[in-house]
């Protein structure tokens, strides 16, 4: 099982919210609302596993749920194009992370100025 690397004070800081935790302290989620979109972002850091909900208030169910499992690394990116969570998709490395390098391809979240996810690679220079 690969093991998580990633800092929650960094996404503290770019969610702008705190987290909740579950019973045994196995979770971070995180929710955040903007008008009637609603994000969870729910981290399970000892299984690195992170699952990615939206909701949009009049639906019973989410309108995008995204589950990456084994992810080894999470990391905080500001720069040019703004304050963005990069998440890392499973196997992309094959020793443990260090939480510094570049993550060369998994999936980017942006919470402002409003909710985009998408999935990103570095191409080969």
């Amino acid at each position: 099982m690969p093991q998580l690397t990633w800092d929650p004070f960094d996404l503290v800081a770019v969610l702008g919210v705190l987290p909740s935790h579950d019973e045994f302290g196995t979770s971070h989620r995180y929710l955040i609302e903007q008008g009637s979109l609603r994000l969870e972002l729910t981290i399970w850091q000892y299984d690195s596993d992170v699952e990615i909900q939206m909701w949009e208030t009049s639906l019973s169910k989410p309108i995008i749920k995204y589950t990456l499992l084994g992810c080894p690394g999470i990391r905080v990116v500001d720069d040019k194009r703004g304050t963005f969570v990069e998440f890392a998709a499973s196997n992309t490395f094959t020793g443990r992370y260090d939480g510094y390098s570049v993550i060369p391809y998994g999936l980017r979240l942006w919470v402002d100025p409003q909710f985009f996810l998408e999935p990103f690679s570095y191409g080969a220079a």
